[in-house]
């Protein structure tokens, strides 16, 4: 890490050169290694000035695991290296390394009220929290030192170590932090790296997955909302299946069917929905919203084609489908289809909210495992 500072002296020092120096802003005596630039020279009458602008190194700690995608499963052995680098030899009381997991709750404003989310909040659930020391206290030369670790990743008895998830209202997170633990009224170095937990994979057979198929059919009669008087009058089918039990290590499958539509198609839409619900007191707050939006189909579809649908799901975004007495998570698949009716200038004189753009859609619940 380096911070710029502006020092005076009497020579030009070559790149990279430890020697004391006086700062411009007149503070003590530092000893750092040195990079000049911009420099600037000229005489004030009696003597020869250089001023010249420096960088100084400062001691930094960081965290390298040994695997690239940082994935770990219980049991499994978090291992890798702390690299410290200082400028000098720096003397500590140890190095401590921290794993901890906790589940981060937050209540929905429109479900429970602005000033109940504000004001009322609900207590983190930890998951794990380990602390192992690395290594006596001592003295770590200049320059770059790497202290090798290694924590194990058990799960807690009566509990469970949930998968890793990133979402609006639950985070389940799991962090790595190096400490250098130094003397009184010295600034404690640490570092804080974020590791991923999955399940181990349940033994489902293949068969059973594809056996979980669900037919849909999406028309003017199942939609719940307004829509344009001319859909209805002309109406329009769409069916098809989709495989609504799902491995996270794979993708959503199925197919649909434009079979009759009265006005031409604009396009065809997956939603993936994330349904987060977290209990606080006497009540349940529950929210819905998306997490990405996939196209399988961009204008008028063929009628009777059958349209593959393929859904890669997030990594961090989704995790297996679960319910506990403080909070559930579940999925579900939204099926949006877009018509575009054509709209008259008349008619839009008369109705300047109006749009050409109008949709229908089917929603699925998903349930996603690690298989």
């Amino acid at each position: 890490m380096l911070t710029s500072l502006t020092v005076f002296g009497d020579r030009v020092f070559e790149d990279h050169v430890q020697f004391p120096l006086r700062a411009s802003y007149g503070g003590p005596l530092l000893f750092a290694s040195i990079t000049a630039l911009q420099v600037q020279e000229f005489w004030d009458g009696s003597s020869r000035v250089v001023y010249y602008k420096a960088e100084y190194a400062k001691m930094s700690v960081v965290i390298k695991l040994n695997r690239v995608d940082r994935v770990y499963r219980p049991p499994d052995v978090i291992g890798g290296t702390i690299i410290v680098d200082t400028p000098s030899s720096v003397s500590h009381q140890g190095v401590r390394l921290t794993a901890v997991g906790h589940i981060m709750l937050q209540l929905s404003p429109r479900q429970v009220g602005v000033f109940e989310a504000l004001y009322k909040s609900v207590k983190p659930i930890e998951l794990m929290h380990k602390v192992v020391d690395i290594q006596a206290p001592g003295k770590l030369p200049r320059g770059e030192t790497e202290i090798p670790f290694a924590i194990s990743l058990e799960t807690p008895k009566g509990g469970k170590l949930f998968e890793s998830f990133h979402g609006a209202y639950i985070n389940i997170q799991y962090l790595l932090t190096a400490e250098l633990i130094r003397g009184y009224l010295q600034k404690q170095m640490s570092s804080m790296i974020e590791f991923m937990v999955e399940e181990r994979n349940e033994q489902i057979p293949r068969g059973l997955i594809e056996s979980t198929t669900v037919n849909f059919y999406i028309t003017h009669d199942t939609q719940k909302h307004m829509i344009s008087p001319v859909l209805r009058s002309g109406g329009f089918k769409i069916t098809g299946r989709v495989v609504t039990q799902c491995s996270l290590s794979e993708y959503v499958t199925g197919e649909l069917t434009v079979e009759h539509s009265c006005v031409p198609i604009s396009s065809i839409d997956l939603q993936l929905l994330r349904v987060e619900s977290v209990a606080a007191s006497d009540r349940t707050a529950t929210e819905t919203s998306e997490i990405q939006s996939t196209q399988v189909a961009d204008g008028d579809v063929c009628r009777g084609l059958a349209v593959p649908i393929y859904m890669v799901l997030p990594r961090l975004l989704t995790c297996p489908t679960l319910a506990t007495g403080a909070f559930s998570l579940e999925f579900e698949l939204s099926i949006v289809v877009t018509f575009e009716v054509g709209l008259s200038r008349h008619a839009l004189l008369y109705d300047p909210n109006a749009t050409k753009m109008v949709s229908a859609n089917e929603t699925l619940p998903l349930r996603l495992m690690r298989i």
